[in-house]
């Protein structure tokens, strides 16, 4: 998996041109500046920057289309802190992490090869290429610094994968096992005031759900979809859901009707504390969610046995910030990837611009000289 990653990460970043709009705020940082130092090795600030405005350009479609344009200076997980700041300080503790498995990697017998530093500096030059000077300049974006990243991701992704294989790959089948249901609720959980108090439900309002849904399950008995039985009393049915032994998601009063199911059968009416719920066994082994929860397993297990590797290196590592030179990075830039009809334009214009200037070298070269303005 993360060797696919990598090579995804490689051919994106190879490919991706990226717009810059906004300005900046007083002089623009010295990206040799010292942003981290891990066990005695400085962490330019340029690296933390070239990043963070990567990282940045493959969030603000999804993000700036929800929150704004102006997303990262808003404090989107009420914590007090600008959301550009979490993101900044979550690009840190990745280089950090870099930064140390560089360090350690050797330890492992793990080093890059030729090959894994040359895809890196190929994937570098396309880069820059791929874009002008300006949103070079704006993402601390030299060849050295985009090259010595991307060497970094391609060590990190190694050593995970060294450490992945020594998990234990037999998993408990009846751990992963799977089943999918179908099922309706309808809450009892009461409405808020503007103060955030909950209003309770009186007992007419829990009474008349119960009714409501004692008539659903009649009518579903009586050959109506489950689906269509809840469209028609404005609920939402839930469908195919697939839950394991130890899935927390579902209330154990509705786990343990379902677990009494078998294929093709309805629940009774189920009261848990936050509401009713009537539930449609559609499979008490799915196959494809239980291949899927093993994957999920390994996975996992490939994670723990990477942090149990990562993490002492961390609490014995002396790793200090500056955060005065990181608080130079700020967010009045946009850095996105441009539409597809803005690179056309670009495309365009530059042609246009080769064809005119072809034009005029002709024209010097029979007429009189062109004056510049």
């Amino acid at each position: 998996m993360m060797k696919k990653r990598m090579a995804g990460t490689l051919a994106l970043l190879s490919a991706m041109a990226i717009s810059v709009t906004g300005c900046s705020v007083g002089n623009r940082p010295d990206d040799t500046a010292e942003a981290v130092k891990v066990e005695g090795v400085s962490i330019p600030l340029g690296e933390v920057n070239f990043l963070l405005r990567y990282q940045q350009t493959q969030m603000q479609s999804s993000y700036g289309m929800f929150f704004g344009e102006d997303y990262l200076n808003q404090d989107l997980m009420g914590t007090g802190i600008p959301y550009g700041v979490t993101m900044r300080d979550g690009v840190v503790e990745t280089l950090e992490e870099y930064y140390l498995v560089e360090a350690h990697a050797e330890e492992l017998g793990v080093t890059l090869s030729e090959e894994d530093k040359t895809k890196a500096s190929e994937a570098a030059k396309a880069f820059i290429a791929a874009n002008d000077s300006k949103t070079l300049k704006a993402m601390s974006a030299e060849e050295a610094t985009v090259t010595h990243v991307l060497e970094m991701m391609a060590l990190q992704s190694k050593v995970y994968d060294n450490r992945a294989e020594t998990i234990d790959t037999q998993v408990d089948q009846e751990e992963a096992a799977q089943k999918r249901i179908s099922y309706v609720e309808d809450s009892t959980s009461g409405d808020y005031d503007e103060e955030g108090n909950e209003i309770p439900l009186s007992e007419e309002e829990i009474t008349s759900k119960k009714t409501q849904m004692d008539e659903l399950l009649n009518e579903v008995k009586a050959g109506q979809s489950l689906s269509e039985a809840a469209e028609a009393k404005e609920l939402y049915c839930n469908e195919a859901v697939n839950y394991g032994k130890d899935d927390a998601s579902l209330p154990d009063a509705v786990k343990n009707a379902a677990d009494a199911l078998q294929d093709g059968e309805y629940s009774e009416v189920i009261e848990a504390e936050d509401g009713y719920y009537i539930v449609y066994m559609e499979s008490t082994y799915d196959e494809a969610a239980t291949q899927e929860a093993i994957q999920d397993i390994l996975r996992e297990r490939e994670s723990d046995a990477y942090l149990a590797w990562l993490d002492p290196l961390k609490e014995a590592a002396e790793i200090t910030s500056n955060e005065e030179v990181l608080g130079l990075l700020t967010f009045e830039r946009l850095f996105s990837e441009p539409a597809a009809e803005e690179e056309e334009a670009a495309e365009e214009t530059e042609d246009t611009e080769e064809t005119d200037a072809e034009g005029t070298e002709e024209t010097d070269s029979e007429g009189d000289p062109q004056t510049e303005e």
